[in-house]
């Protein structure tokens, strides 16, 4: 009897663990059929051999790829981990015109990794920002840099998976990925 009780159970936690970080599917669809404007961004972000323990990940929105106005989303990530958050444009704005994607961590500093402008017609969509690995440079006076950021595109499988977890999701599924290197902000 235990052990029928405890396997379900085991199961479900696991179950519920592995994406943590994710729009529930209740709340996506409720996006959607309140006609709200919203961007779906995907994608994972590890650290090789635990470099950088629980990396940050967030996204502002931006005046031309310049400064940061206004925080989007944040969230400290255990490493290795798949994350999915659905971007609002910021407060007084029609729409979701643009934003940037910071990684890093608070002790090691941030790296802006990618900026992209959107057109008011490209929503819903979903934005696959890749596999991100993030580490600490390893003479940061030298280089000038606090964190190195390297990122590799798994499109496909992503997609996949988003398509699993979200099926009534009918919008564009894009990948940013292969147009990084002309946007990539140091």
């Amino acid at each position: 009897m235990l052990l029928s009780v405890a396997v379900p159970l085991v199961l479900l936690t696991i179950v519920s663990c592995a994406h943590s970080i994710r729009v529930s599917r209740g709340a996506l669809d409720k996006l959607k059929q309140g006609g709200d404007h919203f961007v779906l961004v995907f994608g994972s972000l590890s650290t090789p051999a635990g470099n950088l323990d629980r990396p940050t990940l967030r996204f502002f929105h931006s005046e031309d790829g310049g400064m940061a106005e206004a925080l989007l989303w944040t969230t400290t990530i255990a490493t290795g981990q798949r994350f999915y958050a659905a971007l609002h444009a910021p407060a007084g704005a029609e729409y979701l015109d643009q934003f940037l994607v910071e990684v890093g961590s608070e002790m090691s500093g941030f790296d802006r990794i990618y900026w992209t402008r959107l057109r008011k017609d490209q929503e819903p969509l979903a934005m696959y920002v890749g596999e991100i690995e993030v580490r600490p440079a390893l003479n940061r006076s030298a280089q000038g840099q606090k964190v190195v950021v390297e990122t590799r595109d798994d499109f496909q499988n992503a997609q996949k998976e988003l398509r699993r977890l979200y099926p009534h999701f009918d919008g564009a599924v894009i990948s940013t990925t292969r147009a990084r290197s002309s946007a990539q902000l140091r």
